[in-house]
């Protein structure tokens, strides 16, 4: 899961309450990453806010501009630039789920946002109820850019365990099963192996197997795989050592 970042901006440059965002994919929570965060730009030129072409408007004899907080927004996927056409009595709160897509809270003072990519190219614009009269309306423009995209989300199988019994006589068939925790991968499947005194009783492919036991011990193994496209671990084993009494 990635939990999402949230900031409120006031005015035009001041940030309050920036939660960042953090990966906690694995299960380990040593193991979670705070992510990228959005990033309030100054332009090079100074002050602090971007003289930007008006994006909502197209076509006419001349160019008119707005002045804008500009956010760098990083994600694994690359970097876009969320501009707010903001002013000093500017109060608005923003919600990044970690894809690039916004959440704009009790927006007061502010009419219109808009999303670019790290060269400024459209992607998408935002217009705030004072205009919409609703809710924020989400405007796709004709030929605009797309976001970044990394691919398929990163799973994690997860741990895998094998349970049964772990004493047998000779002869005895014995079922085991295979148990997957604590992982975010789908498609997975199962291949079944037997070292020692055993064989593979039927198929060996399902979650579960048996196994025919002769005097002596036997180790049974079961392999886990994924065909998620964006599996980190695939794939991942466990086994159990079977003790065979004469």
């Amino acid at each position: 899961m990635i939990t999402t970042e949230s900031l409120t901006l006031t005015g035009v440059k001041d940030i309050k309450n920036h939660k960042p965002s953090v990966d906690q994919t694995d299960p380990d929570p040593a193991n979670w990453v705070t992510l990228p965060k959005m990033l309030r730009l100054n332009p090079k030129g100074g002050g602090d806010v971007f003289s930007l072409k008006r994006w909502w408007v197209s076509g006419g004899i001349s160019t008119t501009y707005t002045n804008c907080t500009v956010f760098d927004v990083t994600t694994g996927a690359g970097t876009v630039k969320l501009a707010l056409d903001t002013n000093m009595s500017t109060n608005v709160r923003i919600d990044h789920d970690g894809s690039f897509n916004f959440t704009f809270i009790g927006a007061n003072e502010i009419s219109r946002a808009a999303l670019f990519t790290d060269a400024f190219e459209l992607i998408e614009h935002y217009v705030f109820p004072s205009i919409s009269g609703g809710k924020v309306m989400t405007v796709t423009p004709s030929g605009g850019a797309s976001r970044p995209n990394a691919g398929p989300p990163a799973t994690t199988i997860g741990t895998v365990s094998v349970t049964g019994d772990e004493n047998a006589s000779n002869g005895d068939t014995k079922t085991y099963s295979v148990g997957v925790s604590g992982g975010t991968a789908g498609s997975l499947s199962y291949a079944w192996t037997v070292s020692g005194n055993g064989t593979v009783n039927g198929g060996a492919t399902g979650a579960t197997v048996d196994i025919d036991l002769a005097t002596g011990s036997a180790i049974v193994t079961c392999t886990v795989t994924s065909g998620d496209a964006g599996v980190t671990n695939s794939p991942q084993s466990a086994d159990i050592t079977v003790t065979v009494s004469a």
